[in-house]
């Protein structure tokens, strides 16, 4: 009977109605407030749950323990110790308080931290409170019903049950931001709080086709999340959220706005925990829920879906409608064959004023046995950066005496660049994307046989850091990678990889088992060493479990991104490093 997240099919939930609790009037018929008595409080309630969760038919009920954050700019309102803010933690400590089959009672999560009445018990007093209290940044004061909370694109969705190829989830109700506002004149009874939930929540089901390859061997779809691409996002590096009316009573329209919202492009991420493992492989049929806590940006519409999954896949589905209180939306993935698959186009997803110092871009260091093919399917698979070896090059020499080799991809290789770059080879219309590629250790990259020619369409050899993706689009980055000798002995031996004109792009860096994060003023490339077997798993699994993502891979070599379904973990890290785009917040502080 129970649904620990309300899992009612493919739902775009904005504003969820609230079990229905007293009004202000009510409230106020109870015995009279004492000065200097502790202020009694507290919250709408169903009945007894595992967890604070969406319900069947939208209610929302408390739990034991859950944390509420509290205040009152009134005069007739203190703090328990003079000189504190007027705010106070609370938590719910009773169920069905007071035999009111509606209430949960609250009591102040650390002792001694309590609002109390004033000496004024005759003028009205303003109470606002907000859940989580963990989240809560910064209360309402005397001048703004504002709440600022933190924000996180990052989210998680733990699968429960599994009955029947039907994967349910439950979401981290810590993203189900809700506020309450209440006015009343003071009383000895407890002032009674109902909370609105404000976030847009799109209640998504996945249902995979079949997949069938080349071999006739049936493979799962391995779904790693989804992404909710919006075309507006917050200004802020915080949600901030204005309550402009008291919540008491039954929703009938907004009792609240959002604040600081920009034109531009934000995605909200929902990673996947399957008993431990951060994906789900879905056989034909099969199906997955997953539930997403958006910003309640008003007219919200252009909204995109993209399910993220390993391989030559690329799904996305554009929201026509508005996300708004109630509207409802089903994925069901296409039939994935052979003849139907799209390469991974992810750079095409992010917004064109992404720069690269802000991007987590997987790589692939060739090893002199990769075919044209080979590279054609690594490009397929996500892959956006190269090291190529002497196969794949070629060069020729200038100078008489001090002959100087220059090194140019051959011929049939930049071929494979150029369709792949190219928006009019069939079933990549919408292709946006970029390849970064550089060569061996001091061997600068040319664009073609000689300096007249170039055997790429659109080669790039002027990028930096700053440069955004839409400047890049369509084209062939090149790098060279230049060995840094110590001065007479001191310091170590670096690299670092610049254009042709000798610019610094980035450095060079080695890594094992840990991976690094890099804000705006760092970007580099990390080689991951390719002799452990281990490497891979250790540093996927930092990706997957790291919540609070702050930064970027910036590029980052795999070995074995060629191989799927194999216990080198090329396929889930590649995937991995993709998702990061999609997690990290572009417009926050750290990556202004």
């Amino acid at each position: 009977m129970e649904k620990k997240n309300g899992l009612l099919t493919a739902a775009l939930l904005a504003t969820v109605l609230f079990m229905g609790g007293c009004s202000s009037e009510d409230s106020e018929m109870g015995t009279p407030a004492q000065s200097g008595s502790p202020i009694s409080f507290s919250v709408a309630d169903v009945q007894s749950r595992t967890r604070t969760v969406y319900e069947d038919w939208l209610q929302i009920n408390w739990v034991e323990n859950d944390e509420i954050g509290i205040c009152s700019p009134s005069d007739n309102v203190l703090p328990s110790v003079e000189g504190e803010p007027k705010t106070a933690t609370y938590k719910v400590t009773t169920l069905n308080a007071d035999d009111h089959p509606h209430h949960a009672k609250i009591e102040a999560s650390v002792q001694g931290t309590y609002l109390k009445w004033g000496n004024d018990l005759n003028a009205p007093a303003v109470f606002y409170g907000a859940y989580p209290a963990e989240r809560i940044v910064t209360y309402p004061d005397e001048n703004n019903a504002v709440f600022s909370m933190e924000y996180y694109t990052n989210q998680e969705c733990e699968v429960y049950s599994s009955e029947n190829g039907v994967y349910l989830t439950k979401p981290d109700m810590k993203n189900a931001y809700m506020v309450a506002k209440n006015e009343l004149t003071p009383i000895g009874d407890h002032v009674l709080l109902s909370f609105d939930p404000i976030m847009t929540t799109p209640d998504i089901t996945i249902t995979a086709g079949s997949y069938e390859v080349g071999t006739g061997i049936i493979q799962p779809v391995t779904v790693t999340g989804v992404s909710v691409i919006m075309p507006k996002k917050l200004s802020s590096s915080d949600l901030n959220y204005k309550i402009t009316s008291v919540t008491n009573g039954n929703i009938t329209a907004p009792r609240g706005e959002l604040q600081d919202i920009a034109n531009g492009q934000e995605s909200v991420f929902i990673q996947i925990d399957n008993n431990g493992k951060k994906y789900i492989d879905l056989y034909e049929g099969e199906s997955i829920n997953l539930m997403a806590f958006l910003p309640p940006i008003p007219q919200l519409t252009g909204a995109k879906i993209r399910v993220h999954t390993l391989g030559s896949t690329d799904f996305v589905i554009t929201v026509k409608d508005e996300l708004k209180a109630q509207s409802r939306i089903t994925i069901k993935l296409p039939d994935i064959t052979p003849e139907t698959t799209k390469p991974n186009n992810w750079i095409s997803k992010l917004d064109d004023n992404t720069s690269l110092k802000s991007m987590s871009i997987p790589a692939y260091v060739c090893s002199d046995n990769e075919t044209s093919d080979d590279i054609k399917k690594l490009l397929k698979k996500g892959v956006r950066a190269f090291e190529l070896s002497g196969k794949i090059l070629d060069y020729y020499e200038t100078g008489v005496i001090a002959k100087e080799k220059h090194y140019f991809v051959k011929k049939e290789y930049c071929e494979v660049f150029n369709d792949f770059l190219s928006s009019e080879v069939d079933k990549n219309k919408d292709n946006k994307e970029f390849v970064i590629i550089w060569a061996g250790e001091n061997q600068d990259l040319t664009t073609g046989s000689d300096n007249n020619s170039s055997y790429l369409t659109n080669p790039i050899t002027s990028a930096t850091s700053s440069s955004l993706v839409s400047s890049l689009q369509n084209g062939v980055v090149l790098m060279n990678k230049i060995h840094k000798s110590p001065i007479l002995g001191i310091g170590k031996h670096e690299y670092y990889f610049s254009n042709q004109n000798d610019v610094r792009l980035c450095d060079y860096v080695t890594i094992s088992e840990t991976l690094n994060f890099y804000g705006n003023d760092d970007w580099k490339v990390q080689f991951i060493e390719p002799d452990k077997e281990d490497n891979n798993k250790a540093i996927y699994n930092q990706i997957v479990t790291y919540k609070e993502q702050s930064g970027c891979t910036s590029i980052v070599t795999i070995p074995g991104a060629e191989k799927s379904f194999d216990s080198s973990y090329g396929d889930l890290l590649l995937q991995a490093v993709i998702d990061c785009n999609f997690k990290l917040r572009r417009n926050s502080i750290q990556q202004q």
